[in-house]
């Protein structure tokens, strides 16, 4: 819709400007030329970018803490869905377009289909009516009646006036307009477009013919026979009556001494109009120089900060941790992540600990654990333990080869969903090791074994999370994986999410948020945002708490605009939606810097 209105406004203007300083001025053919690049430039340069430099005064380094979710009750909404209007508009607008565009079809066959015969006269195809019409021509042929040929010539003065608008081919300038009109029909600015190259082909025709003729007088009582004879024929150029008073006007007059000053004001007027009418996009370079100079300043403000560097290397691996696929993250990071994560998990505090779903032990730490021959036995079955042996998988009726005194340690881990797979369906791993293994293993130096949490939530007026001793169990039995740490109902809840991930809301955020209001402002401010998803994916009951009240409302602000228009999964519980709470706290610490156009 913006589109249409800028074709609208920018045809209109170069219009006005033509009729307001070109029309009364004999420059005919730049006026023609002006009124083609005129209507052309207003339907494209909409469409067209100007690449600019943004100018940024000041970049908050933004942090969005680990959010804490809790599932609430509430009562269920019917979603509506809004009917997409889309198509049937655009059936409208083609339907309109195709028949205007069979309407010109139409007016070209009932040229052709005139009656009369075809000559040739001083090299011109020459189409003699049995009607008594007025001349007129199109394309390449000169259409007049019979009554004019006579002694086997036709009047000079009418001859010179269609061979012009043949020679000039100014019926290409009117299929040209006619056409831009059935397609841009939206445009009402198309149709007096056609009208002032019409007239100013006419004043093209006259001027070559005066210039010959030296009897204006004469030609114009030449003029007023032929006005009477009209016809309605959209696509030829004919004497009529509409135009014949602002030809007899131009025939006298003469171009003012600016004439050609106002010719060359029309560049500077196409330059200006690309200005305001153009699509602006900021250059990719600049885009790119800003994101490098935000991640620095956010790494300077915040490297002595160990849970923002842990969540700086979290965030390395995408949205891994986040979309719970723990399996595949423990694969693809690398050793020296997972040591500086080691090295920084044990600088968190108890309650950062408590909300990274990450944990860390090290197996060399753990006693000897001894395995008897009930759970060799057990481990057996294959449907549901997979079993690996020293690191390796191994085929669960193999232990019978083996006896309890073979191994020195023995973990048993519950799997997540999706580390489930038709190679490895079994539900539970068993990780066993040989006494060598187990020697040379607790000999080396280095080794870093990760975990994964399992959240927990329970029903309660002021629902929130379990707090368990999970780390001690953990190293006691060295289990991997700690869904079994959630059980009961509550084991079964999804949480709701964002379309595109929590890091798009977080993105929308940071994006929107005005820090031209904060310009006072040094440190880090804090804010945390609580709203409720509900059963339908909507968010209500947003509420803001930090020390700083601007900060506050201005968080309150970019979340609910990141939210409008916006329609989340909804949490589910057993498969059913349900209503879920979500905080997001935020810390914004401000650094300024400048960036020049």
């Amino acid at each position: 819709m913006l589109i249409v209105l800028k074709i609208i406004l920018c045809s209109g203007i170069l219009l006005g400007l033509y009729h307001l300083f070109l029309v009364k001025e004999k420059t005919f053919t730049f006026n023609r030329f002006y009124l083609i690049a005129a209507l052309l430039f207003s339907l494209c340069i909409p469409f067209a970018t100007i690449e600019t430099k943004e100018v940024v005064k000041e970049i908050p380094a933004t942090v969005f803490p680990e959010s804490i979710e809790q599932p609430v009750e509430t009562q269920i909404l019917t979603q509506q869905e809004s009917f997409d209007y889309t198509p049937i508009l655009l059936i409208i607008y083609c339907s309109i377009a195709a028949f205007l565009l069979f309407k010109i079809v139409y007016s070209v066959l009932k040229i052709k289909r005139l009656k009369g015969r075809k000559i040739k006269y001083q090299n011109r195809t020459v189409f003699l009516l049995k009607q008594d019409l007025a001349p007129f021509s199109f394309w390449n042929t000169i259409y007049l009646s019979e009554t004019y040929f006579k002694d086997s010539k036709i009047e000079d003065s009418v001859f010179l006036h269609e061979e012009i608008h043949i020679k000039q081919k100014h019926s290409l300038d009117i299929l040209l307009v006619e056409v831009l009109k059935a397609v841009f029909w939206i445009n009402p600015l198309i149709g007096f477009y056609k009208k002032a190259m019409v007239n100013n082909h006419e004043f093209l025709a006259d001027e070559s013919v005066i210039s010959q003729n030296k009897n204006i007088k004469q030609y114009q009582e030449l003029i007023l026979q032929e006005i009477l004879k009209q016809q309605n024929l959209p696509l030829i150029h004919q004497f009529n009556f509409n135009n014949t008073k602002k030809r007899f006007i131009m025939m006298n007059n003469k171009n003012s001494k600016f004439a050609k000053v106002k010719n060359y004001l029309a560049v500077p007027a196409f330059a200006v109009l690309a200005i305001i009418f153009a699509e602006k996009t900021y250059a990719k370079e600049s885009n790119e120089n800003l994101n490098q100079e935000k991640e620095s300043i956010i790494s300077d403000v915040f490297s002595n900060d160990p849970l923002s560097e842990y969540n700086q290397i979290i965030k390395k691996y995408g949205n891994l941790v986040e979309q719970k696929k723990y399996a595949e993250f423990d694969k693809v990071i690398s050793l020296s992540d997972r040591a500086k994560l080691k090295e920084l998990y044990f600088q968190l505090t108890k309650e950062q600990r408590d909300e990274t779903p990450l944990y860390f032990f090290d197996v060399k730490k753990s006693e000897r654990v001894n395995v008897s021959q009930k759970q060799l036995d057990d481990f057996m079955n294959s449907k549901k333990y997979g079993l690996w042996i020293d690191g390796k998988k191994t085929n669960n009726l193999d232990l019978k080869k083996y006896k309890p005194e073979d191994f020195s340690h023995e973990s048993v881990s519950k799997r997540y969903p999706n580390a489930i797979s038709k190679k490895n369906p079994e539900p539970y791993q068993v990780d066993l090791m040989t006494n060598q293994y187990f020697k040379d293993y607790r000999n080396e130096k280095e080794k870093i074994f990760m975990g994964f949490k399992a959240k927990a939530f329970i029903k309660g007026k002021d629902t929130i999370p379990i707090k368990r001793n999970i780390e001690g169990n953990l190293n006691k039995k060295n289990e991997q994986d700690l869904s079994t740490a959630a059980e009961g109902t509550q084991a079964n809840i999804t949480p709701a999410e964002y379309p595109g991930g929590v890091n798009e809301l977080r993105k929308k955020v940071s994006k929107n948020f005005n820090s031209a209001i904060f310009s006072d402002s040094q440190g880090l401010v804090k804010s945390t945002i609580t709203f409720v998803v509900d059963k339908n994916g909507n968010i209500r009951d947003l509420k803001t708490e930090g020390e700083n009240e601007k900060f506050n409302n201005e968080v309150f602000r970019v979340t609910k605009e990141a939210n409008e228009n916006i329609t989340w999964k909804p949490a589910t519980k057993d498969g059913e939606p349900v209503a879920y709470r979500y905080n997001l706290p935020i810390a914004m610490q401000f650094a300024s810097y400048k960036k020049t156009q």
